[in-house]
């Protein structure tokens, strides 16, 4: 994306400047767009991946082990999803017999004992 006809004030020196109003108004107006437009192509990749692969939001937040609402904010652009969930997303696009193994797969946390998958963990009473 190229703005033309932008207007300020700038250094023949170094090239520093400030745009007067209108072009910096011309300037944040393109950036939101442009961040627009990239949240809407990770958002409906992430939809597309999810049909292709049959998929709930549900049974694709247990395969990650996130919540539901997580991928639901993901799909419609509000959250942006973090870097190595779209990259494995793109891996099971491309190799979808991972998704099973995933799938499978206990959560291990760094100092605890290891958990199913959500969908396979008792769901318990809260304390009184």
């Amino acid at each position: 994306m190229t703005l033309t006809g932008m207007r300020g004030q700038f250094c023949s020196a170094c090239d520093e400047g400030v745009w007067d109003e209108q072009s910096y108004r011309r300037y944040t107006e393109a950036q939101d767009t442009l961040l627009r437009t990239v949240k809407e192509d990770v958002s409906s990749d992430i939809r597309r991946i999810r049909k292709e692969l049959k998929l709930t939001q549900s049974e694709l937040a247990d395969a990650f082990g996130v919540g539901k609402v997580a991928f639901s904010r993901y799909e419609r652009g509000e959250t942006r999803p973090p870097a190595p969930v779209v990259k494995l997303l793109k891996l099971i696009e491309r190799h979808p017999e991972l998704l099973k193994e995933m799938q499978e797969l206990p959560l291990q946390g760094r100092f605890s004992r290891d958990l199913p998958p959500r969908s396979q963990r008792k769901k318990t009473a809260p304390a009184p």
